[in-house]
C-alpha cells in the first residue's frame, strides 16, 4: 500500500489500535456506513458476554475475550507495558489478569485469570476468511463497554505497513481507541481474528485484523509462556537523510541516520554510534547488501529476520564506510 504516512499506537488515556495515514493530505477519518444483519446481532446476543475490557492504573487500554474458561487472546500491543492488569466482565465483575505469552510479529497475546468466564468464543483456526463476508467485532471503542460493530472483509492477507504485522486481513468495520484486541466474528459466532490496527488508506477508512487461520500452534506455545519478539536494531529517532538534513550535517545524501542507540540493544553492542556521543551519528547505508533510505526501509529489512539472527549493516561514519555485523535482539529493557 503506497504513501503510508507515520502511525501511532492510539489507547484512550495511552495506547490502543494501530493507526497510520495514508492518501491525500489532510485526510484523516471517514467512517464507514454501518451494516448490521439480524444475523450478526444474534451471534452479539450470544458473544457478548465472553468480551472484556483490559484496565491498568490509568483507565481501559483495550479489549480482551474468552476463548478457553481462564485464558484470554488480545492484541499484543494492548499488555506490551507488562501490567499489572485488571479486566472487567460483561457482568460487571473486575479480576487481576497476567500476561501468560506472546507474539509480538502477529500483534497476539494471550492472558490468564482466576475470574470464571460468563461464555467462551470459539475459535476458527481452519477457514480461509472470504472477501466481502459478514463480520461483527465487538469492542471497547468510543467509551462503549463491549460493544458490537459491523461491517465486511474487503482485502484478504495484506501488508499495509512495516509497523504492522504482515497478513492482516482488511475489513470496513468502523473501529476506534479501545477496540485493540477484540475479537472479530463471522456469521457462525467463531472468531476469525483479532482487530489490531485502524487507518486511512487510499481506499478509505480500513480496520484490519490479525487471523488467527493456522495459528493453532502459536496460540499453543503462548499458553505455554512462550515469548515471541520483533527483532531490533535498538535505536530510537533514526530518520532518513534526506538532501536538506545532509546539508545541514556536511554529509553525503542517502541512508538513515542512527539517531540515538539505546544502551544495551543490537546496535550498541555492535559500537554504532548515535546522537549521544555527541557528534554526527552513524548513517546506515544497507542492510545485507540492500539500500535503505528511510526508517520504514530499515525497519522492512530487519523484521526479514528473527531475534537472533545476525546482519550486515554498511555504515558511514564520517568519510568512511565500514561493514558491521549485528545480531538482533529484542528491544532494549523488554
Amino acid at each position: 500500500m503506497g504513501r503510508v504516512k507515520p502511525w501511532l499506537w492510539l489507547l484512550p488515556l495511552g495506547l490502543s489500535l494501530a493507526l497510520w495515514l495514508s492518501g491525500p493530505k489532510g485526510t484523516l477519518w471517514v467512517e464507514p456506513v454501518q451494516a448490521s444483519p439480524e444475523a450478526l446481532q444474534a451471534v452479539y446476543a450470544q458473544a457478548h458476554p465472553g468480551v472484556v475490557q483490559v484496565r491498568d492504573g490509568e483507565g481501559g487500554r483495550g479489549t480482551a475475550f474468552f476463548y478457553a474458561p481462564r485464558l484470554l487472546l488480545t492484541a499484543y500491543h494492548v499488555v506490551a507495558e507488562g501490567g499489572p492488569f485488571r479486566l472487567r466482565l460483561a457482568t460487571g465483575v473486575e479480576a487481576q489478569a497476567q500476561v501468560l505469552g506472546f507474539h509480538e510479529p502477529f500483534d497476539l497475546a494471550v492472558l490468564r485469570t482466576g475470574a470464571q468466564a460468563p461464555r467462551v468464543l470459539p475459535l476458527e483456526l481452519s477457514r480461509t476468511p472470504r472477501v466481502g463476508e459478514a463480520l461483527l467485532h465487538i469492542g471497547n471503542g468510543r467509551n462503549q463497554f463491549i460493544a458490537p460493530r459491523y461491517g465486511r472483509i474487503t482485502r484478504l492477507f495484506v501488508d499495509p505497513s512495516p509497523f504492522l504485522p504482515q497478513g492482516l486481513v482488511g475489513t470496513s468495520l468502523p473501529l476506534s481507541p479501545g477496540d485493540s484486541g477484540g475479537p472479530v466474528l463471522d456469521l457462525e459466532g467463531k472468531v476469525v481474528g483479532v482487530a489490531v490496527a485502524i487507518g486511512q488508506t487510499e481506499e478509505g477508512f480500513r480496520s484490519f485484523f490479525t487471523p488467527l487461520l493456522g495459528r493453532g500452534q502459536v496460540l499453543a506455545e503462548m499458553e505455554g509462556g512462550k515469548r515471541s519478539y520483533w527483532p531490533y536494531l535498538g535505536l530510537r529517532g533514526p530518520r532518513g537523510l534526506t538532501p536538506e538534513l545532509a546539508r545541514e550535517l556536511g554529509l553525503p545524501p542517502g541512508g538513515v541516520l542512527v539517531g540515538e542507540v539505546v544502551p544495551g540493544g543490537a546496535a550498541h553492542q555492535a559500537g554504532l554510534r548515535g546522537l549521544e556521543t555527541g557528534g554526527v551519528p552513524d548513517v546506515i547505508l544497507e542492510v545485507n547488501g540492500v539500500k535503505v533510505n528511510s526508517f520504514e526501509d530499515l525497519l522492512r529489512e530487519v523484521r526479514r529476520h528473527q531475534v537472533g539472527d545476525r546482519i550486515r549493516l554498511s555504515v558511514r561514519r564520517g568519510g568512511e564506510v565500514l561493514q558491521v555485523e549485528v545480531e538482533l535482539a529484542p528491544f532494549p529493557g523488554r
